[in-house]
């Protein structure tokens, strides 16, 4: 069974569980391409950016596991000019997807009654004097991810559900299936075991430590409150004007 990926520290993480199953055949792709690629690999099943769901409604998506933040610990975090009274453009750089263009635009409209211009930064190296939306693990490698704002944390306080950044999806109905009925509860594994999870020589020992301290704002197990929390992502993504209907999301 094919298992496509975004490639990032939490979905490693998740893989340090995910490759204990034979049967799992794990691959990494950039966010914004991977519900793209279930179009071309049908019976894949892929680790997505939860608003991609509004332009591929036909997937099926699982009960089971998702990837979800409701603290500090977050994939993305704002990173603003210090003394800056007024923000008026952010920059976008990293593994970015519609989840994070479309929720930076709202949530500055829901907190400040701004109208932002949102620009995407494709430079190595970020410019100095710009405000950032960093996406991935370049903020745990260049940036000062502790003093930054964490896009986890602002959203799952504006709706006060956890911020289920990405759900496991497929075209294929059955494949799905079998997914389900492979994969198990990892929470309370992955928080137990977390210190020998993170590879040290990938994050630095300050980065292993806010993860680890933060580990238990981290959730890939899909309850009720996540399942409810997908809804209200695409609930909000409908009365900001973006999407013209409700629709059902197709949980199994």
């Amino acid at each position: 069974m094919k298992i496509i990926l975004p490639k990032n520290i939490f979905s490693s993480i998740l893989v340090s569980e995910l490759q204990k199953n034979e049967g799992f055949e794990i691959s990494f792709k950039e966010s914004s391409l991977i519900s793209k690629d279930l179009e071309f690999n049908t019976s894949a099943i892929a680790l997505i950016p939860t608003i991609d769901l509004i332009n591929h409604r036909n997937l099926f998506v699982s009960n089971k596991l998702a990837l979800a933040f409701d603290g500090a610990l977050s994939n993305s975090y704002f990173h603003f000019v210090e003394g800056e009274k007024k923000i008026e453009k952010i920059y976008l750089r990293g593994d970015v997807s519609l989840n994070e263009i479309l929720l930076t635009k709202i949530l500055f409209s829901e907190r400040y009654s701004a109208n932002l211009e949102i620009a995407l930064d494709p430079s190595k190296i970020a410019e100095k004097g710009k405000d950032f939306l960093v996406v991935g693990d370049e903020n745990f490698t260049s940036w000062d991810f502790q003093n930054a704002l964490s896009l986890a944390d602002e959203a799952s306080e504006l709706m006060e559900f956890p911020y289920v950044n990405y759900v496991f999806a497929s075209p294929d109905r059955e494949a799905l299936q079998k997914f389900n009925e492979s994969v198990y509860t990892v929470d309370p594994i992955i928080e137990d075991q977390i210190e020998k999870i993170i590879d040290p020589s990938i994050l630095s020992a300050e980065a292993k430590s806010f993860i680890t301290q933060n580990i238990g704002s981290l959730y890939f197990d899909m309850t009720d409150n996540e399942l409810n929390a997908v809804n209200e992502l695409i609930r909000l993504v409908f009365y900001h004007g973006i999407i013209e209907d409700m629709f059902d999301v197709k949980f199994m």
